[in-house]
């Protein structure tokens, strides 16, 4: 809410502009949201079968390659997240409109000043091992996210909170800002305001883990986790499937489902799927581009479509020599004609990247294109660079971790040699192999997906550009930048804090450390006796599987 006190003149004109500014924003997003609900339950067909409810089944759901890890605070990866979110809850959760809504915790209170949360939770919530959750295993669990030896991906979301600076300095042994008040009263103080985090609370990371499975001696919590979600953990075959359970005791209820088999496809192409998934071996399938019109046609299975808060990109690591050159990566990015690959390549089965913020996120700018495609543009970028024609260029690898990936590759180093920039194209499909080809800075220019974890532009901003994010794969780092990420994440104005983002994305585009390429549109196809189904925005990995249902077969 905006507060609109004694306002000089001139600040009153921007507040309004600001206002209406905010008007277009909520009407762009209820009109998406709007049309989105149709599009969803005219698919899926819910309501009109309620009465024909039935406990009971095995999901079979396809993930393109093996979780690196089920452990919540380790996890980086979506095919990771997409199991934990079934096997683990927190304090908080999303709804399908992307709404905050309880979880564990039945309510909550925020201080005026916007540094003191605290979190009444439900009692009788038990993890999987019988356990009763309390406060003080949120504390535990959030300090466990902190501790710099795990090293937690979602440590960054954290450094706000009071006493963490000297918990990982490791002058105290205990986060000040964490404190169980009793049993089910659980608080986080901040040091200074960090106005994104009641929606960071809500992603995968903040998940609660009791303490006695994670430190038992020799323990293989990241392979056999113990959590309080709808479902349990069963088994895993390493590259072959994950197999989950109903958990009888959950707190919002059995799941309808008994079972839920997550079958791996180890880098294999969606033709794979979509073979088994028409063989009945699958509840759900990803689509090939080309067979994503005739499925519709044909309406012999249930298909809908989302967008989501997502973004596909090339990075091009600025640590590698050639690609340190501004005007290089400008020249690559000149060079590649996106719109033909959306609508040639990809069938306009995704939307067009234009900016690094994708459509429906807060501070999305739709009139942004700082490089639409201009061969002309892109070779004299080249020629300023020192490297007319392509002359004395290295040739540049290109890496992928799909190869289903490979008729956009194709494609785009046949775009980028017709300007005289060489580039060979190289696959490693085994996901924790190439995050660690990434990490360790020996992909020069790859490709990546990178999906927001909540609704606000800090979650790709701050994480693939901040110069102290363990996301940032492309090596950027301006000092500039890392200090408007901060001091954009304490500001209060909603709206000033967009504008910021604003300015914050164009600084960024100009350097050109990315291409960016697409936004995913979440599009499925399932089985026309699956029930329940729910998307938001953030896509696959958050679908709560705890509400679907198999109608019953007549």
């Amino acid at each position: 809410m905006i507060e609109e006190k004694n306002l000089p003149n001139a600040q009153r004109v921007v507040q309004m502009k600001r206002n209406r500014m905010m008007i277009l924003y909520v009407f762009l997003f209820l009109s998406i949201g709007v049309f989105l609900h149709v599009r969803f339950d005219k698919s899926i067909g819910e309501a009109k079968d309620r009465e024909n409810l039935s406990q009971g089944g095995t999901y079979r759901r396809p993930l393109e390659s093996m979780p690196r890890t089920l452990d919540p605070a380790l996890a980086r990866d979506i095919y990771s997240i997409t199991v934990i979110q079934q096997l683990f809850d927190g304090l908080i959760q999303f709804d399908q409109n992307l709404n905050i809504v309880p979880a564990i915790s039945k309510s909550w209170k925020i201080s005026h000043d916007g540094l003191t949360y605290t979190f009444f939770l439900k009692g009788g919530v038990k993890f999987h091992n019988g356990r009763e959750i309390e406060a003080k295993d949120f504390v535990y669990s959030f300090t466990r996210i902190a501790d710099p030896q795990h090293r937690s991906p979602g440590a960054h979301l954290l450094e706000k909170v009071l006493g963490v600076n000297e918990f990982q300095d490791g002058k105290i042994n205990y986060v000040k800002g964490f404190r169980s008040l009793d049993k089910y009263t659980f608080e986080i103080r901040l040091s200074n305001p960090f106005y994104p985090f009641i929606s960071a609370l809500g992603t995968f990371h903040f998940k609660v883990v009791p303490k006695e499975e994670v430190e038992k001696p020799e323990s293989v919590f990241a392979k056999r986790p113990i959590g309080s979600g709808p479902f349990r953990f069963v088994s895993m075959k390493e590259k072959e499937e994950i197999i989950l359970e109903s958990n009888h005791d959950y707190f919002e209820g059995r799941p309808y489902l008994d079972n839920i088999v997550f079958k791996i496809f180890h880098g294999a192409p969606r033709e794979t799927m979509l073979k088994e998934f028409k063989e009945g071996r699958l509840e759900e399938s990803f689509l090939p581009p080309e067979e994503i019109e005739k499925v519709v046609r044909e309406k012999h299975y249930l298909f809908f479509r989302k967008p989501m808060l997502s973004l596909r990109f090339y990075g091009l690591n600025s640590l590698s020599k050639p690609l340190q050159n501004k005007k290089l990566r400008k020249a690559i990015n000149f060079a590649i004609d996106k719109k033909f690959i959306v609508s040639q390549i990809h069938m306009d089965q995704f939307h067009l990247a234009k900016g690094i913020l994708p459509s429906g996120m807060p501070g999305y700018d739709p009139m942004r294109n700082p490089y639409p495609f201009d061969e002309a543009q892109a070779a004299r970028l080249l020629s300023e660079a020192g490297y007319q024609k392509g002359q004395n260029l290295p040739t540049l690898e290109i890496w992928s971790n799909a190869r289903v990936a490979q008729k956009e590759l194709n494609e785009v180093q046949s775009q980028l040699g017709k300007v005289g920039i060489p580039t060979t194209v190289h696959f490693e499909t085994n996901w924790p192999n190439f995050e660690s080809m990434l990490r360790a800075n020996k992909a020069p220019l790859f490709i990546l997906a990178w999906y927001a974890d909540f609704p606000d532009p800090d979650s790709l901003l701050y994480s693939l550009f901040h110069s102290k994010s363990k996301n940032n794969f492309v090596a950027y780092h301006r000092p500039e930048i890392d200090h408007l990420l901060d001091k954009t994440r304490a500001e209060r104005d909603y709206l000033k804090r967009m504008e910021m983002y604003r300015k914050i994305e164009e600084m960024i585009l100009e350097d050109a450390p990315i291409v960016p390429m697409i936004n995913h549109l979440f599009q499925l196809v399932v089985q026309p006796y699956v029930r329940g189904l729910e998307v938001n925005a953030l896509g696959g990995p958050y679908v709560p599987m705890k509400k679907i249902w198999l109608k019953k077969r007549e």
